[in-house]
């Protein structure tokens, strides 16, 4: 009997050691192979942004503007007259190209609105655009 108890504890301390051993070799697998993937990608990463950088240079060389230096100048306070500024007008007709495509809409006019948001429309417009 003596030697049952024996014979078992031998299996199951075996039994223990073995598993363990293999799953600090899983352990030290898997560690290796996060290790790689992240090498991996990290230099991926440093190709595409190398690559990036250079088509910006490229493009930064082909169309190099030419800086004029102007004496500086006050800027003058913006006057109310009812008219719309040339920088809105043309951001409106950019928006307007992109969205109808080019050429396929005239504009008219670009009129400031005279109406201005009720309390509840403002509310209401704050409400439905606000960040979940």
């Amino acid at each position: 009997m003596l030697e049952n108890l024996k014979l078992g504890l031998i299996i199951l301390l075996t039994g223990i050691v073995i598993v363990f051993t293999v799953l600090i070799l899983l352990i030290g697998i898997i560690k290796l192979y996060s290790s790689l993937v992240v090498s991996i990608q990290q230099t991926i990463d440093e190709k595409k942004h190398k690559k990036a950088e250079n088509e910006s240079k490229k493009a930064e060389a082909a169309v190099k503007p030419e800086i004029v230096e102007t004496a500086a100048a006050e800027p003058e306070p913006p006057v109310d007259d009812g008219t719309v500024p040339g920088e809105i007008v043309a951001a409106i007709a950019a928006a307007v190209e992109v969205i109808f495509g080019e050429g396929s809409v005239k504009i008219k006019s670009i009129k400031k609105s005279s109406k201005r948001r009720s309390v509840w429309k403002s509310a209401g417009v704050a409400e439905n655009t606000r960040s979940f």
